[in-house]
């Protein structure tokens, strides 16, 4: 589709003064810039989630791209989300922003959509004889049509393409050839519409006390002596004591201390 607009679908231009000044324009087309030369279709519907897609444009010249939802209010929360996480295409960083120009959806096309007309086609029980090959050459008549990709599947096709309009004029060009007779020809879809990745936030400690260590006993010096050797002088005896007691405490207070910081700490 050229800028200026084309097939059932046209871009219009939006006053710098602000997207809010629009009364019956809704805001569903955001552009992506600084995208590598290779770039490709599949490349933006892949990396593009929360919503189904009413078109798709590659502007090769200037490294840029937009995208534009069925739903406004999908458009939003994609935006949202991609300002608060990266994205990356080849290893380059999209930048995401509104497109001054928004595409404008004809009631008849948005008439369609709410019957499940999608971007993308399934030809049910396709004859073997068609090929990947036949498919796009059969299509190429169909201005600024893009065929994303092409996928055989249990005797069925699937197409996706780049826009909502040219899926239906797909549609309606295969279901008048005799090539096609026979066969259903029907939407599936879309899956950009899948949701939008989950954030994983960094974990935060909770304002939880650590455990207590529990409490030990005071111990009895004259316990931990051996009453029954008689043969222990005394003053070797309270020797002894003594270091003994002094292990035991050392041994008590580190069992303690494992009690007290080597229990599991809440995150959130």
């Amino acid at each position: 589709m050229s800028d200026d607009g084309g097939g059932e679908g046209a871009f219009t231009s939006v006053p710098k003064s602000g997207l809010a000044s629009q009364s019956k324009q809704e805001r569903r087309t955001i552009v992506l810039k600084n995208l590598c030369d290779k770039i490709t279709h599949k490349d933006i519907v892949t990396v593009v989630r929360g919503g189904s897609l009413l078109d798709v444009y590659l502007r090769p010249q200037d490294r840029s791209a937009s995208v534009s939802f069925i739903e406004s209010a999908a458009a939003e929360d994609f935006l949202a989300y991609v300002k608060r996480n990266d994205v990356y295409i080849h290893g380059r960083r999209i930048s995401f922003s509104w497109s001054e120009r928004q595409f404008y959806m004809p009631n008849h096309v948005a008439g369609k959509i709410g019957r499940g007309a999608t971007r993308n086609l399934v030809i049910r029980e396709i004859n073997p004889s068609i090929t990947e090959q036949r498919l796009r050459e059969d299509l190429d008549h169909i201005h600024n049509l893009i065929i994303i990709s092409v996928s055989f599947d249990a005797g069925d096709v699937y197409l996706s393409l780049n826009s909502v309009h040219n899926s239906l004029f797909a549609r309606t060009c295969m279901m008048s050839r005799a090539t096609y007779k026979g066969m259903r020809i029907e939407w599936f879809p879309d899956e950009c519409a899948l949701p939008l990745p989950k954030v994983q936030n960094a974990a935060r400690r909770e304002n939880i006390q650590p455990p207590k260590p529990k409490a030990t006993t005071t111990l009895n010096r004259f316990q931990l002596l051996d009453m029954d050797d008689d043969d222990t002088e005394e003053g070797s005896s309270l020797a002894g004591d003594e270091d003994l007691t002094t292990s035991t405490g050392f041994t008590s207070l580190q069992a303690s201390r494992r009690t007290a910081w080597d229990a599991p700490t809440a995150v959130a």
